[in-house]
C-alpha cells in the first residue's frame, strides 16, 4: 500500500484520522498511541507480511538491549546489539553480494541464498543502532515499551526515513494526548502530502520514461547520441529528486496530521554552490546519522588533514553501499568523498585565492550539479559497462543527433556538422513517450531551481521539528493560508493527481 494508492489516500488514511480524533478526542491516549501501532504495523505487513515477524522480533530485542543498558552501562552488550543489527543487515542485504564476489574472486562456487531485503531494513535499523549508542552514552531516557514500538513503525517514516532519532520523536509520543489544533494539523499536513503526491506522481513517474528507456537503451547495447544521454542522465536525476522529495513531503505531511512533526530530509539539493552544502540539504538525516555515528567516532577532522579525508571516504564508501548491494553504489560514494575531499582542501586556500560575487556563485552550482549529474550515472546504472557507456555518450562520443528542423545548419556550417558529427533525425530518445511529457523537463528544473520546497514554504506553521524559518518572499511570493480558495486549489490538486496516475509506482528509495 503506498503513500501514493487509491487505498491509502481514500481508504486507510481517513480511517486511521477518524479513530485517532475520535480516540484522542475522549482522551483515551493508550487506546490511540495502541491504534497507530496496530495500523502501522498493518501498513508495513501489507507489503510482505513475513517481514513483520522481523520487524517485531528486532524491535523487541533492540528494546530488551536497551533496557540491559540502562541497567548497566557494558560494551559488551553495545556490542552484542552493533553486532545482531549488523548481521541481520549484511545477511539480507548482502549475503548474495559477498557471495557472488567471493566466488569471483576464488574461483568458487557457493550458492546465492535469494533472500528478499525488507522493506525499511536499512532505514530501522540505522534508527534501533542510533538508539542503543545514545543509552551507552548516556543520552537516552527509559521509554515504555509501547512508546518504543511506535517510535519504530510510526508508518508515515517506516518505509523510507526520515531516519527519525529519539530525542526529537520520543517527547511527541509523550504528549501524543495533548490537546491541538486538530483543524490547522489536518490543513498544514494534507497541503505537504499533496504537494509531494505531485512531485512523485506527475514530476518523478513521468520522468522516469526518460531515464528508464535511455538507460535502457544503453544497458541493451545501443549508441546513443549526446543530447539524448544527457536528457537521460538529467531525466534521473530530476526523476530521484522529485520521488524522494516528494516521499519527505509526504512522510511530513503525514505525521502533522497525526500530530508528530518529523524532521525535514531533503531542503532542496539542487539549489547547493557545493558537494557539502549538497550533503547538507540531500537525505538530511542519513547525512547527521553518519556524522554523528561514525565520521566523528572515527575521529572526524580532529587528527589532521590526512585523516580527515580518509575519514570522509569511508564514510561515504559505506553511505554508497547503504544504498545497495553493487559495485556501482560503492564506485558512487567513492566519487563523492572524492568531491567532498576536493571541496573541504578548497576552503582551506588562503581567501585571497577564491572569487566571490554572482558570477563564481553561479560557476560553482554549475560545478556542483555536474559532480552531481555525473555521479548519478553510475547510481542509477546496474553495471559498470553501462555506466561508461552513458559517460562516452555524454561527452560526445557517438555524435550529436538534432531534430530534422536544424537541417539548414548543415548547409549554413557544414564544417561544424561534420566537426562534432552531428546528424539529423528527429527527437531520439527525448521523443519515448511523446512531447507532452517533455513538458515536465522544463516544469521540474523550475521547481527544483526557483519554486520555495516545502519545508520553506509551510515553516511558519511549523510544519517540520527542525525548520521553522519565517516564509521569505524569495521568487515565488505565494503565502499559504488555511482558507477555502487554498483548500479547492489543493482538492483539485488530488483530483489532477488522481487522474493523471495511471498505476502507483514504488517510491526509489524502497529498494534501498
Amino acid at each position: 500500500m503506498l503513500f501514493s494508492s487509491v487505498a491509502f489516500i481514500f481508504l486507510y488514511l481517513p480511517v486511521v484520522l477518524a479513530t485517532l480524533l475520535f480516540l484522542q478526542s475522549r482522551g483515551l491516549v493508550d487506546l490511540a498511541k495502541m491504534w497507530l501501532i496496530v495500523t502501522s504495523i498493518v501498513f508495513y505487513g501489507n507489503f510482505i507480511p513475513i517481514h513483520l515477524a522481523l520487524l517485531v522480533v528486532s524491535t523487541l530485542v533492540n528494546f530488551t538491549l536497551g533496557r540491559a543498558l540502562l541497567e548497566r552501562r557494558s560494551g559488551r552488550i553495545l556490542f552484542v546489539g552493533v553486532v545482531l543489527n549488523l548481521a541481520v543487515l549484511i545477511a539480507f542485504k548482502y549475503s548474495d553480494f559477498l557471495i557472488t564476489n567471493a566466488n569471483a574472486a576464488l574461483n568458487l562456487n557457493i550458492p546465492t541464498i535469494g533472500l528478499v531485503i525488507p522493506l525499511a531494513l536499512s532505514f530501522f535499523t540505522f534508527q534501533k543502532l542510533a538508539y542503543l549508542i545514545d543509552v551507552y552514552r548516556g543520552g537516552a531516557p527509559r521509554y515504555s515499551l509501547r512508546d518504543f514500538v511506535l517510535f519504530v513503525v510510526f508508518f508515515p517514516q517506516l518505509i523510507a526515513g526520515p531516519i527519525v532519532h529519539h530525542r526529537t520523536i520520543m517527547p511527541q509520543i509523550a504528549k501524543l494526548g495533548a490537546r491541538r489544533d486538530f483543524a490547522l494539523d489536518l490543513a498544514v499536513g494534507a497541503t505537504a502530502f499533496l504537494l509531494g503526491l505531485f512531485k512523485k506522481v506527475c514530476l518523478a513517474d513521468s520522468l522516469s520514461i526518460y531515464s528508464d528507456v535511455t538507460f535502457g537503451a544503453v544497458e541493451q547495447g545501443e549508441h546513443i547520441d549526446l543530447i539524448s544521454a544527457w536528457a537521460g542522465a538529467i531525466a534521473f536525476a530530476l526523476q530521484i529528486y522529485f520521488d524522494f522529495s516528494g516521499y519527505s513531503d509526504m512522510a511530513l505531511g503525514l505525521g502533522r496530521m497525526l500530530g508528530i512533526r518529523l524532521p525535514v530530509n531533503f531542503l532542496s539539493p539542487y539549489k547547493s554552490t557545493s558537494i557539502i552544502e549538497f550533503w547538507r540539504r540531500w537525505h538530511i538525516t542519513l547525512s547527521d546519522f553518519l556524522k554523528n555515528y561514525l565520521y566523528i567516532p572515527l575521529g572526524g577532522n580532529r587528527h589532521g588533514a590526512v585523516r580527515r579525508y580518509a575519514n570522509l571516504w569511508i564514510v561515504m564508501l559505506l553511505g554508497g553501499l547503504w544504498h545497495g548491494a553493487n559495485w556501482t553504489f560503492f564506485v558512487w560514494g567513492g566519487l563523492h568523498g572524492l568531491f567532498l575531499s576536493v571541496n573541504h582542501a578548497y576552503r582551506n586556500w588562503p581567501r585571497r585565492a577564491r572569487r566571490s560575487g554572482f558570477g563564481a556563485t553561479y560557476l560553482s552550482w554549475a560545478i556542483t550539479m555536474t559532480a552531481v549529474l555525473v555521479a548519478w550515472v553510475f547510481f542509477r546504472a546496474p553495471n559498470f559497462t553501462t555506466a561508461f557507456a552513458m559517460l562516452s555518450a555524454m561527452s560526445g562520443h557517438n555524435g550529436i543527433t538534432l531534430p530534422s528542423a536544424a537541417l539548414p545548419l548543415a548547409t549554413i556550417a557544414p564544417a561544424l556538422v561534420a566537426g562534432f558529427g552531428i546528424s539529423f533525425g528527429g527527437l531520439g530518445y527525448l521523443a519515448a513517450a511523446g512531447p507532452l511529457y517533455l513538458l515536465w523537463f522544463p516544469i521540474g528544473i523550475i521547481v527544483c531551481l526557483a519554486v520555495p520546497n516545502t519545508a520553506e514554504w509551510l515553516a511558519r506553521w511549523e510544519l517540520a521539528i527542525n525548520y521553522t524559518v519565517q516564509n521569505k518572499r524569495g521568487i515565488f511570493p505565494l503565502y499559504w493560508a488555511a482558507n477555502l480558495p487554498w483548500g479547492l486549489t489543493f482538492g483539485a490538486l488530488l483530483a489532477f493527481c488522481m487522474l493523471y496516475q495511471r498505476t502507483a509506482a514504488q517510491f526509489l528509495y524502497f529498494q534501498f
